[in-house]
């Protein structure tokens, strides 16, 4: 039933194109399996969107996504986009195709590795204007900067995700099951996390190569449409722009985003003890945030481009178009915790637990990891739930630990991929002003072409061991 009530919930949201009915739905079919009650349910819903915001951790990530909008919106009226835009192509001449563009992307997700939610929103403000007048379709700036967000961030080891994993592992070591120190161990099974290393070769040959294929080239075919019954980018921007002498600046771009960036990590240090941790993840990047607008209020209103009155406006102007997205990452966590009640993770492990043949053990564990991944929407805690598994079947099958970690990460970036409910997805939507349900419509083929080809390495891997 946990299985089936999850599968529903993503293919709804896949079909209808409606994420937050989508959610909705999901949500209260998984209350009535738990009340045994249809009204039991509905309540249960209504109480647990509230109750979602008694977690700190997700009224943090809410409210940071919300005063992002009202960055972003800064920068933009501030003229900080247009400069940005004008001195990569008029200027400089950088940016003059949309391969540039997209590389531009993928460059800039790929070297801010701290953290992924801002990752992928740098990545989103710097290009996405610049994607527009190159007609780069949203869906497939959603693809570039969440693909690379992920197969970065799960593979640096410099980060929360990689504090987390050698978490896991340093239990797996102190059980007796593995013998060396996590780190080691770690990047010795980083070679192994194929999906991420095939997911960025694939990233670069559809940049490169222009190709498209399936609801992709289509979202492009459409976009390009669109494009061409409106008024040109610089147009749009112009109308936007305040008429200030101290406008059209580079520092009124870098002055926000820098602030709010080098926040994230100075915060995770802090709020983390002295380590990287995912329980600081949602404080760094508050505070983050929090910064970056405190910074920003200063220095528009010291230079006279935006008095007091003026600030708040275009603020509040930029949080009320966070509302529909953040609307969902609500939704997304509430649905979150609707299948750890459910106990999905635990009950797909369970049922395939002492079942997995030697030859095929390393594939197996991707496979479950993937769909568990797929199901729960979260990377995290499906590797917290795979990894001790690939390690402990891996020696019961005589297949090296490395291969199992790595094949658990892999499977578990997969569902951050392609998931409704992934918190990276719904930011990349946010970041690219892409449509939520077109972004996962668009880039699941893609991510599951790359599956496919990660299945059959982890089968070649698994037999030759």
């Amino acid at each position: 039933m946990d299985g089936d009530y999850a599968a529903g919930d993503y293919f709804l949201a896949i079909f209808t194109r409606q994420v937050i009915l989508s959610l909705l739905s999901g949500i209260i079919v998984g209350f009535i399996v738990m009340t045994h009650s249809l009204f039991g349910g509905i309540g249960a819903t209504l109480n647990g969107i509230i109750g979602t915001f008694a977690s700190p951790g997700n009224t943090r990530t809410v409210i940071f996504m919300v005063m992002t909008g009202g960055i972003m919106r800064l920068i933009v009226v501030t003229g900080g986009v247009r400069r940005l835009v004008q001195f990569l192509t008029e200027k400089n001449n950088y940016i003059t195709s949309k391969r540039s563009v997209q590389l531009l992307a993928m460059l800039v997700t790929s070297l801010i590795f701290i953290e992924s939610s801002i990752n992928q929103l740098i990545a989103g403000a710097s290009s996405k204007d610049l994607a527009r007048r190159y007609r780069v379709s949203p869906e497939k700036m959603a693809y570039i900067i969440q693909t690379s967000c992920v197969s970065v961030c799960s593979s640096v080891m410099i980060n929360g995700w990689g504090a987390a994993m050698m978490g896991v592992i340093g239990v797996q070591i102190a059980k007796g099951y593995i013998t060396g120190e996590p780190f080691e161990i770690l990047a010795r099974s980083m070679v192994w996390n194929v999906m991420a290393w095939l997911s960025l070769a694939s990233v670069l040959f559809y940049i490169i190569s222009g190709f498209a294929w399936g609801p992709m080239k289509k979202a492009e075919v459409r976009f390009n449409e669109c494009v061409q019954e409106h008024v040109s980018l610089q147009d749009e921007q112009d109308e936007e722009v305040i008429d200030h002498p101290a406008c059209n600046s580079l520092w009124n771009f870098f002055i926000p985003i820098l602030t709010t960036v080098v926040m994230v990590p100075i915060a995770l240090y802090i709020t983390g003890d002295g380590q990287f941790s995912r329980g600081s993840g949602s404080m760094s990047v508050y505070a983050g945030v929090m910064f970056g607008t405190v910074v920003s209020f200063i220095w528009f209103t010291l230079r006279g481009i935006l008095r007091v009155e003026n600030f708040f406006k275009e603020l509040y102007i930029g949080y009320s178009s966070m509302v529909k997205i953040s609307s969902v990452m609500v939704l997304a966590f509430l649905m979150g915790q609707v299948s750890a009640d459910l106990n999905t993770g635990q009950y797909i492990a369970a049922v395939t637990s002492g079942v997995i043949p030697g030859g095929v053990a390393t594939g197996f564990i991707f496979v479950i990891a993937a769909i568990m991944s797929l199901a729960t929407g979260t990377s995290w805690g499906t590797f917290a739930i795979m990894i001790p598994i690939g390690v402990q079947s891996g020696v019961s099958v005589g297949i090296p630990a490395e291969y199992m970690i790595g094949a658990a990460i892999a499977g578990s970036i997969f569902g951050d991929m392609t998931s409704p409910i992934s918190s990276d997805a719904i930011v990349a939507s946010m970041a690219t002003h892409c449509d939520h349900s077109e972004h996962i419509r668009t880039q699941f083929p893609y991510a599951l072409v790359t599956g496919l080809i990660t299945l059959l390495v982890y089968l070649v891997l698994g037999f030759s061991a």
